[in-house]
């Protein structure tokens, strides 16, 4: 079985405001600061 090394078996999460880096449990807001996350897993071409 051939593994994609460019999928990533979980989505990982980067805050735009203060540069929290994680899996959030369940919220789209960063932990520490409150702010908007995105995928940064996912390419945004």
């Amino acid at each position: 079985m051939v593994v994609d090394p460019y999928t990533p078996d979980e989505p990982h999460y980067e805050c735009a405001g203060c540069g929290y880096r994680g899996s959030p449990d369940s919220s789209e807001l960063c932990p520490d600061c409150g702010g908007q996350l995105r995928n940064i897993a996912v390419a945004r071409e």
